[in-house]
């Protein structure tokens, strides 16, 4: 949401989900009127969207989405540039053995490559991004940075 007001040139009040409180409360939130807007998984929004309790404003990938083709980016909506992917990652504990990690690492991306995968995930708005270990490593470090660079830009200090 720092990211969307910093880029939008907007200063809208971002409030975290309360502890306990999953997704589909954030989402019955804001159908109640206790927000004004949220940016949420399609998939988990669709239902509200479909049924006219949400209207869908822009989605933050840098496509549209095949679950709502109708609805622009949020680039395409006036935000120039705008892209927020959502991911999600496999982690091991530290210390984990090599061949551990390297046997998680190929059959993590064998399952991706499936197509019974793959159409589950496009079923749910999602696109698998299959990395190597190192890929993922530096991805992360990067997607750290950036996060950081977005909160020092909006004056909020880490914890």
């Amino acid at each position: 949401m720092e990211k969307f007001n910093l880029e939008a040139g907007i200063r809208a009040v971002h409030v975290p989900a309360a502890p306990g409180e999953g997704i589909a409360d954030v989402i019955a939130g804001t159908v109640a009127g206790r927000a004004q807007y949220q940016m949420v998984p399609i998939d988990l929004a669709l239902a509200d969207i479909r049924s006219s309790k949400l209207w869908a404003l822009g989605v933050t990938g840098a496509r549209r989405s095949m679950l709502l083709p109708e609805v622009p980016t949020i680039a395409d909506a006036g935000v120039p540039a705008f892209v927020f992917q959502i991911w999600y990652g496999v982690w091991a504990p530290t210390g984990t053995p090599p061949a551990v990690i390297a046997t998680l690492s190929r059959d993590i991306a064998r399952a991706l490559a499936a197509p019974e995968v793959n159409h589950f995930l496009a079923l749910h708005g999602a696109e698998p991004m299959s990395m190597t270990q190192p890929e993922f490593a530096r991805f992360v470090l990067g997607e750290s940075k950036k996060a950081a660079a977005i909160a020092e830009a909006a004056g909020i200090t880490p914890r």
